[in-house]
């Protein structure tokens, strides 16, 4: 490989953790970092999960178990990640759940736990991440949001407004810590072929209809289209890419 390229798009060498990564866009965006050199952490609730996903991802890729939404413990975890790895220089803050309800019909308890896997959590092992990333004086932190950020869909005003709550954060984030050379970026999925996904719409077909109406591409992203955006995103070819939300989405933001 030319060695200018892999200097602009390589990640070897560099520590990544991936929450959510035994699935979907997770298991993607490791195959893809692993794929760049880094040596990769999937993180999730299910020890299963994550060992059979490490079984098809290769020797870079390794596993901790932990639940995003034990806040508290997020310190403790991440200096496990530092000591067992000697680092970390790279955060995907991937995990998430899904709650497709009517906005009658969606309650309070439904919305403070969409809230705290998608924005409590990812918020929580960020602030941990940082201090060791500050210390390195580089990382970059990526925060997975969704079509439901910018578009007005029906039926899952919890998810769209963690979803929503995460670009802010991306900005605001990356203004307090981007001079301790820390790069704060989010992805917005289109509507990608993901297990999630398809629980979400299988049995809605006007629902698919439309989406790929709205999508000039008229077809749905892959998980890897999220996973490459993430290793250009965290790669120095992103070097002055700070505060960014990268919508990867075959045109569905700007479709008509």
């Amino acid at each position: 490989m030319n060695q200018l390229f892999e200097k602009a798009f390589g990640l070897s060498g560099q520590v990544a953790l991936v929450t959510g990564g035994g699935s979907g866009l997770g298991y993607a965006t490791a195959k893809c970092l692993a794929a760049a050199g880094a040596k990769v952490i999937i993180t999730g609730r299910r020890e299963s999960v994550l060992e059979e996903a490490c079984k098809t991802l290769g020797p870079q890729v390794s596993y901790k178990v932990f639940d995003v939404t034990d806040t508290g413990h997020a310190p403790d975890f991440v200096e496990s990640v530092v000591k067992s790895h000697g680092g970390i220089d790279i955060l995907i803050n991937n995990a998430g759940c899904h709650c497709k309800k009517r906005a009658e019909d969606i309650t309070i308890q439904d919305f403070y736990q969409v809230m705290d896997v998608h924005l409590f959590g990812s918020f929580a092992l960020t602030q941990a991440a940082i201090p060791y990333m500050r210390q390195k004086k580089r990382g970059s932190i990526l925060f997975i949001s969704s079509m439901s950020a910018l578009l007005g869909m029906t039926d899952v005003c919890a998810y769209g407004s963690a979803k929503s709550a995460l670009l802010g954060l991306t900005r605001c984030l990356a203004g307090d810590i981007s001079p301790y050379g820390i790069r704060v970026n989010a992805i917005i999925p289109g509507f990608i072929d993901t297990p999630m996904f398809h629980r979400a719409v299988d049995q809605d077909l006007p629902r698919q209809q439309k989406i790929l109406g709205h999508t000039p591409m008229n077809r749905y992203g892959t998980p890897e289209d999220i996973g490459w955006a993430a290793v250009y995103l965290c790669s120095e070819a992103a070097g002055f890419v700070n505060g960014a939300s990268l919508a990867v989405d075959g045109g569905c933001s700007i479709g008509f």
